[in-house]
């Protein structure tokens, strides 16, 4: 991300382009992020454990926060499609 320019994360592009390619439930329910992107998670999470982070660090932590949360969300309604399905 760069200073005083909101960009996206590597995060929002990865789900993006994840959703943009219209997965089946199946697909949704196996996502998973990238390693890459996962190590920049815990990166910061254990950064914010040592003391603060930056204004710039601290958005991107919520902005992971966020996806997780909506791909929560989405996986939740994949799995309510695939039991809708089986029946």
């Amino acid at each position: 991300m760069s200073t005083g320019t909101q960009t996206e994360t590597d995060a929002e592009r990865e789900v993006a382009r994840f959703l943009a390619s219209q997965p089946s439930p199946e697909a949704i329910v196996a996502f998973h992020s990238s390693p890459e992107v996962a190590t920049r998670m815990y990166e910061l999470i254990e950064a914010e454990r040592e003391g603060p982070l930056s204004d710039e660090e601290r958005c991107e932590l919520e902005t992971y926060f966020h996806i997780e949360h909506l791909m929560r969300l989405v996986k939740a309604e994949a799995y309510r499609r695939l039991g809708a399905q089986a029946q």
